[in-house]
């Protein structure tokens, strides 16, 4: 790289979700731990910020998932950050562009399906606009990054920077941490996630009213969104179902698992995703049932995870984590050390700086693109 020195930047975020936590804070507190300028505020709050992008402080902003309401504001506010030199980078880690991706949300998101179908195609379409004036694309998986080329020009250039756990932080939120005291002492058997398609709930419904009826005394554990199918699939007695916590405090509910059920359906939407939850839940101590679908890629059937797709298959495999505790503990010895090799931010921070400095190398040897305005 030519620029002689560490990339500066600032991304604007418009939520405060998981997507924040692991695409924007937490690696961007990392990057600062090595003496990096990144930073963050949120968009609403961008005031705040001009003054620091005026005295030339960053080389680049970075939004993720960004969509303007109104048609004109994108061209607007990208020709605002071009003609301050500064390279705009658009950050996604789910498939936002494909047609699919309407009706996804019309049925899961009860928000955006009250904008209506045209006005959430009209937003894809805006994404799918943005990317021919971006000055690159950052995702999280090699899946996303096939997507996104298929949109952007040519001449965009697309970097796979993977999701990765910081760990240090995960474990400290943990420590001093114990069980709600109705599951002290009991075996259990757990899903914890946000909204999604019931398609990928309902295989692991129909395993779970198996397992409740050969195992009466395994409890289960349901954390954060409630699936109609999941939730009616158990005994209500012998169901648990944990709120939502804080981004500060999430990993604590994790705790109350001894096998975690980390299962999608193979729906082309899933195979974007990343396999965050199988790191969650195995620095939370939990042995783990994963679908081949996402989960494939990254563990080792038999080693750090037990494979299975079907309600047949994850019968078996809840049946082999419930009947042997060593294997239990095998597989979550076995996956906390490949998580720890491979998936760590400590590991693999170095990612976002260099497709940073790229990104912006770039932008720097090309003619500055002004955009017309509605």
């Amino acid at each position: 790289m030519s620029l002689g020195r560490a990339p500066r930047t600032l991304a604007l975020t418009g939520d405060e979700t998981g997507c924040s936590l692991w695409r924007i804070w937490q690696p961007f507190a990392e990057l600062q731990k090595h003496g990096y300028i990144a930073e963050w505020c949120h968009k609403n709050d961008s005031d705040k910020v001009l003054p620091l992008v005026a005295q030339g402080r960053y080389d680049a902003v970075i939004t993720p998932r960004i969509v303007w309401p109104v048609e004109g504001i994108g061209e607007a506010w990208v020709n605002v950050i071009h003609k301050a030199g500064l390279a705009w980078l658009y950050e996604i880690d789910d498939d936002i562009f494909s047609p699919r991706i309407v009706d996804r949300q019309m049925r899961v998101f009860p928000a955006e399906a009250a904008k209506g179908e045209k006005q959430l195609e009209w937003e894809r379409n805006e994404r799918i606009k943005m990317l021919s004036v971006c000055d690159g694309v950052t995702v999280s998986s090699r899946r996303l990054a096939t997507i996104a080329r298929q949109y952007a020009p040519a001449d965009t250039p697309v970097y796979h920077i993977p999701n990765s756990i910081d760990a240090k932080w995960f474990k400290s939120t943990l420590r001093g941490i114990g069980r709600i005291p109705e599951l002290e002492g009991k075996l259990t058997v757990g899903w914890a996630g946000g909204a999604r398609e019931e398609a990928d709930m309902k295989p692991l419904a129909e395993a779970w009213t198996i397992i409740a009826e050969r195992y009466p005394h395994v409890e289960f554990v349901i954390q954060g969104h409630m699936s109609d199918s999941l939730y009616h699939s158990i005994p209500d007695e012998r169901r648990h179902s944990l709120p939502w916590l804080s981004l500060e405090e999430y990993p604590r509910a994790l705790i109350n698992l001894d096998i975690g059920c980390c299962v999608v359906a193979p729906l082309v939407f899933n195979t974007s995703k990343t396999c965050i939850k199988w790191y969650e839940m195995t620095l939370a101590g939990v042995a783990c049932v994963v679908s081949p679908t996402l989960y494939g890629a990254e563990v080792t059937d038999g080693e750090d995870a037990l494979v299975a797709e079907t309600a047949d298959q994850i019968v078996d495999a809840l049946s082999r984590l419930i009947e042997d505790a060593e294997l239990r503990k095998t597989i979550s010895r076995n996956a906390r050390r490949t998580v720890m090799d491979k998936y760590t931010l400590e590991k693999n921070w170095q990612n976002w700086p260099l497709a940073w400095l790229d990104a912006i190398e770039r932008f720097r040897s090309k003619p500055r693109l002004i955009l017309a305005t509605a």
